[in-house]
């Protein structure tokens, strides 16, 4: 099931160190697996927790060049205002231009 994968992906990466090489190859998976399909992918973020997000947000540019979905920004928008503390208006702004 596509919330087991991206949970099992995010429990990976949030056992790493920040300045962790291994990082790289989680957001990696992390992006293809959020590329895969735009419906799965807003779904999940809806339903997610506050800490996923949180993980997830430091792939929001990529899965935005991938997805090329507006629905997918104002979802990133409408989370941000759910989850103020986390800052993610100026990673959702560069998701935004990665877009363009």
């Amino acid at each position: 099931m596509f919330e087991e994968k991206v949970r099992a992906v995010l429990g990976a990466r949030a056992l790493l160190d920040d300045n962790d090489p291994r990082i790289e190859q989680k957001w990696q998976e992390l992006i293809a697996l959020l590329s895969e399909n735009e419906n799965l992918t807003l779904h999940f973020l809806q339903v997610c927790t506050k800490t996923e997000l949180s993980f997830l947000s430091e792939v929001f540019e990529e899965v935005a060049y991938n997805l090329q979905s507006k629905k997918y920004i104002e979802l990133l928008y409408r989370l941000n205002l759910r989850y103020p503390d986390l800052n993610l208006k100026r990673s959702i702004e560069i998701a935004e231009e990665y877009m363009g």
